[in-house]
């Protein structure tokens, strides 16, 4: 067991660095939800901003392991367990709350808002089981019949398939949500990226981490 999860350790993860920023997302989502005072415009629309950013990462991401990720299993037995009917059902409570936000957002309704609140929270504990699933079962089985460099191959289609917006929140969220190792070794992945990128990541460094780590995080990207 500890030489197989040694070798997994070197390999290549497609879930865990984003899962983790989807978790602080999600998070901060859900305590912003609790706090909010239905009856004020300014703190729906603050809601409301967190909500948008959050709700499109959330489709994008379930975009990419659908018609990226979980393809890498076509073919295999495992695929037989791929996770695609949790997705429907994710999918539809990310809806119902997408749909009762809009409605939210036209005028104060606490009680609504209490609701919504509190099914906000019941979707987060459905996606933290699914997350898990993901990084545990189905990640090892992708490793079974993979190699890294098909999972790279994989892993630049669906960023090139991902909105400007939805790189930004994601990035926003994973450069605290992981841990200094894992940030430092992500951010020097993208040394070599053009100037103007990694300006861009380390602008959203300076607003998200204590400045010593973006300090960091700039010379990481070889800014200076």
């Amino acid at each position: 067991m500890t030489s197989t999860a040694t070798s997994h350790a070197t390999r290549v993860d497609l879930f865990t660095a984003i899962h983790k920023a989807i978790r602080a997302g999600l998070f901060d989502l859900t305590v912003r939800a609790g706090a909010t005072d239905w009856s004020d415009p300014a703190g729906r629309a603050e809601l409301g901003a967190c909500w948008d950013a959050m709700a499109e990462l959330l489709q994008s991401h379930t975009e990419h392991e659908d018609n990226h990720i979980f393809r890498l299993l076509d073919g295999h037995e495992a695929a037989l367990a791929l996770p695609e009917d949790d997705h429907r059902d994710l999918d539809d409570l990310l809806a119902d709350l997408a749909d009762r936000f809009a409605t939210l957002r036209t005028g104060a309704d606490p009680a609504a808002g209490l609701a919504w609140y509190r099914d906000l929270a019941r979707y987060v504990g459905t996606m933290l089981h699914h997350l898990h699933e993901e990084e545990t079962a189905i990640m090892a089985a992708i490793w079974q019949v993979r190699t890294d460099e098909e999972l790279v191959a994989c892993r630049a289609r669906f960023l090139a398939a991902t909105p400007a917006s939805v790189t930004r929140t994601s990035i926003r969220w994973m450069l605290p949500a992981l841990d200094g190792p894992a940030r430092l070794g992500w951010l020097t992945g993208l040394a070599a990226a053009p100037e103007a990128v990694r300006e861009s990541v380390a602008g959203v460094a300076e607003q998200v981490l204590a400045a010593a780590d973006a300090a960091q995080a700039r010379t990481a990207l070889r800014l200076g």
